[in-house]
């Protein structure tokens, strides 16, 4: 498997929490030395995206517990930056 298919399985797994104890420690580490921060960026523009051509009503509100994992993963991210 080549590093970019690696970085984006890890990624979906992590974000799906389905990540194993150690899939967690090496998405940590690859946080903290900056190689997750395109794919972040890719990820986050592609939600916005979608949600704006996605603009309805019954959409406004819904809350996914895994975009705040992310906000943190990207705030720890910028602080160790």
């Amino acid at each position: 498997m080549d590093e970019s298919k690696f970085l984006e399985t890890l990624f979906e797994r992590y974000l799906s929490n389905q990540a194993t104890d150690e899939e967690l420690e090496v998405f940590m580490d690859l946080l903290r030395q900056g190689k997750l921060d395109d794919l972040a960026k890719s990820y986050l523009d592609r939600e916005a995206e979608a949600t704006d051509s996605s603009c309805e009503f019954s959409n406004v509100g819904l809350f996914r517990p895994w975009m705040q994992w992310l906000r943190i993963a990207a705030s720890i991210a910028l602080i160790l930056w």
